[in-house]
């Protein structure tokens, strides 16, 4: 029992505890209380669905509260139509929650399909939501109904009917307790979401959407998921409301209300499904006893609150009581061996796609208004073998890299990958076709352990969580890096950082393989032995080097090719380049205009 105890999470636990204890208070507590708790589970619901599409998700939405009105109004509307006919409204606060959802998802998919920004998404969100509160206080006109409910403008809809089932109504004790119970099945399913691929994944899109893509997820989909099933839950979060108060106004979509629901995730802790509602709760009780003093500096004390909270407990009050009581437990600390990791074998990679691991560029043009940055740039990279290009600063290696990536959409010409053009397809697509990506600039989920990283790479190509268990465990110990995989990946050193990217390149098994400066920040050995790794490779797959270290390029004994001014300026084994005069002009700056062959 106590090993069972130990294996489920705190939050878990927390949710739990909450769970019992609200069931015991409900026989203790006077109506007046129980009918004060449930609107505060209720707002604390409200609050979990912002903070898992923000906390977990890294979406700032300003707007929770429109899916949370959009629920409200529909339990209402269905609820006064249909109550007299099947004599229950279960089924109007299902339709609350899925009204809310769809809503969420046609808002989300402009957001996220359309590629804007988070800054733009929390003004979209926010702008959303005054629109609706606009709207909503014009419907005060009788012509403004649906059925028989009529929408009420300012005044609200009244007769919203109550939680009913087989024509009975709850007392307020059991609203509590059926709340409690709802609130408590949604937040443990989230927490269960989150535990499997899904949630994983989820967690890298918030740490490194980049990366994320370069692994092969569809970020817009991931996220799109997610954001509607935040609206989902504040639209039932929003049915309950109006089942409680029997009554829905346009103050539901009111500025200061958006603003509560951001106060309720922060107290709490942002990142924290337990926080959410204490966080709702705090706030709420906090707000009461103001009131009951007769105060109207309510908004000046919760700013004052805020700000506390943010300068002294930044990840919020229920991460900082789990770190607190974390001191107190009898728990071995876990060491880490000291040993420099070591590349022990040698990872082979095979050539697993149907479609071959041929890359061609034709014609290849970039520019950036009238700065030509990569000039009609024809390559073959066949399969097998090892490519490198090289190239002073400011000759369009990099910017050549990105049109094979997807990073930049060319102004012009094709990149082929087994004879079809790629030039449509995001990098994600790219990805999934065959191709492995190393970027310049390290590129892992730094917040996320060694082995989550190395797994989300593994996954993205099986898509079998045990079978990805299983390779990344053989990719870690293959890379010397096992001892540490239980480690945040951010407290790597930079060689090491550099060894787990290539080992999540690995991981999806591509056909062909672009690496921007591997070695960057390696020791010379560490070097030696990474360019061991890919003269292997390349016996097995194209892949093509962006480099600027002679020494490397000189380990790999590949072909080379030289950009220079955007253009090809040579091709050739690097000890013949290194005979061209023109080519020893351009690396040491002698000469500004060497003219291009």
């Amino acid at each position: 029992m106590k090993l069972l105890l130990q294996k489920i999470p705190f939050e878990a636990k927390g949710l739990l505890v909450i769970a019992i204890a609200a069931y015991i208070l409900t026989g203790l507590v006077e109506d007046y209380q129980a009918t004060q708790w449930t609107v505060w589970v209720i707002y604390g619901l409200l609050a979990l669905s912002l903070t898992l599409v923000w906390g977990k998700g890294g979406i700032f939405s300003l707007g929770q509260v429109a899916f949370f009105g959009i629920g409200g109004y529909a339990y209402g509307v269905v609820g006064v139509n249909l109550l007299n006919t099947t004599g229950e409204s279960l089924s109007a606060l299902v339709t609350a929650g899925l009204l809310a959802a769809l809503f969420a998802a046609a808002q989300g998919f402009f957001m996220f399909y359309g590629n804007v920004g988070d800054v733009y998404i929390a003004v979209i969100t926010l702008a959303t939501t005054l629109v609706l509160y606009t709207f909503m206080l014009s419907t005060s006109g009788r012509q403004y109904a649906i059925g028989k409910a009529y929408l009420g403008g300012f005044n609200g809809m009244t007769n919203v009917p109550p939680l009913t089932l087989f024509n009975s109504y709850p007392s307020q004790r059991d609203l509590l307790l059926l709340t409690i119970i709802l609130a408590a099945a949604i937040a443990f399913g989230v927490r269960y979401l989150l535990w499997r691929p899904f949630g994983k994944v989820i967690a890298g899109l918030r740490n490194n959407e980049l990366r994320t893509q370069l692994l092969g997820y569809d970020a817009r989909r991931y996220k799109l998921l997610l954001y509607t099933l935040g609206g989902g839950i504040a639209g039932l979060a929003g049915g309950c409301y109006a089942a409680w108060g029997q009554f829905i106004s346009p103050t539901v979509f009111s500025l200061s209300q958006a603003s509560l629901v951001v106060i309720y995730v922060l107290v709490g802790g942002r990142a924290s499904l337990t926080g959410a509602f204490a966080g709702a709760i705090l706030v709420e009780g906090l707000s009461t006893t103001l009131s009951k003093g007769g105060t109207e500096a309510t908004p000046i004390v919760l700013g004052l609150v805020m700000i506390l909270i943010v300068l002294v407990l930044p990840t919020g009050i229920v991460p900082a009581l789990a770190t607190l009581l974390s001191r107190f437990q009898l728990i071995p600390r876990i060491t880490v061996q000291s040993k420099r990791p070591e590349l022990k074998t040698i990872p082979s990679a095979r050539v697993y796609r149907k479609n071959g691991g041929r890359l061609d560029t034709v014609d290849l043009r970039k520019t950036f208004g009238g700065l030509v940055a990569v000039a009609s740039a024809s390559l073959e990279f066949g399969t097998p073998g090892v490519y490198c290009l090289i190239g002073p600063n400011g000759a369009g290696k990099s910017t050549y890299f990105n049109l094979l990536i997807g990073r930049y959409k060319p102004t012009s010409g094709q990149v082929l990958f087994a004879g079809k053009p790629l030039n449509r397809l995001p990098i994600f697509r790219r990805v999934q076709q065959g191709m492995g990506i190393k970027l310049q600039v390290v590129s892992i989920f730094t917040e996320l352990s060694v082995f989550e990283n190395m797994w989300l790479a593994a996954y993205a190509n099986s898509r079998n969580s045990l079978w990805a268990k299983q390779q990344a465990e053989k990719l870690l110990e293959r890379f010397g890096i096992l001892d540490y995989a239980d480690m945040q990946a951010g407290t790597l050193s930079h060689g090491q950082q550099q060894w787990l990217e290539i080992g999540m390149v690995l991981a999806q098994e591509p056909s062909v393989i672009l690496l921007d400066e591997p070695t960057a920040g390696m020791t010379r050995e560490e070097t030696a032995r990474t360019a061991d790794l890919i003269r292997e490779l390349g016996k097995h797959a194209s892949v093509i080097v962006v480099e600027h270290d002679m020494e490397f390029v000189r380990l790999l004994d590949a072909p080379v090719t030289v950009f220079h001014q955007g253009q090809i300026f040579a091709k050739g084994r690097l000890e013949e380049l290194r005979q061209n005069e023109d080519l020893q002009n351009i690396y040491l700056g002698r000469h500004h205009n060497v003219e291009v062959k």
